[in-house]
């Protein structure tokens, strides 16, 4: 099998940063000449594309209400360290956490314990508890 058969096969069954590709096909044992092509090849072509990827994980990550933290360490052990979320949209993400999954009475102190815990900072947990006992 060669470099790219292999790389589509990967490909068809989920997305992958570059990064993560690449040590894939070195873990097959291709050489590094046959990856660059290849990787070259997918970027050109637009099969592979960290970008969008970052950008479709960081939407998942608000949806599913994660922070910033989590998103960083889950993206770290992929290869991936140049994430930045916005304070909006770490608040966006701590709201539909606190909306969807906070179970417990509403007091002050509960919800920040709570958003803490998932590792939000500071000043988006303030202002996203004053927010949520507003409602």
């Amino acid at each position: 099998m060669n470099t790219l058969s292999y790389a589509f096969k990967l490909l068809a069954k989920k997305d992958y940063f570059e990064k993560e590709l690449r040590q894939k096909l070195f873990q097959k044992g291709f050489s590094e000449k046959d990856i660059e092509e290849t990787i070259n090849y997918l970027k050109k072509e637009g099969y592979i594309n960290d970008e969008k990827l970052l950008n479709r994980y960081k939407e998942l990550a608000i949806q599913k209400g994660e922070s910033e933290l989590k998103l960083k360490s889950k993206l770290f052990r992929k290869g991936i360290s140049n994430i930045n979320f916005s304070y909006e949209e770490e608040l966006e993400s701590a709201l539909y956490l606190l909306r969807n999954k906070f179970k417990k009475e509403k007091n002050y102190q509960n919800i920040v314990k709570f958003l803490k815990n998932r590792g939000f900072k500071y000043s988006v947990i303030q202002e996203a508890t004053a927010i949520f006992l507003n409602e």
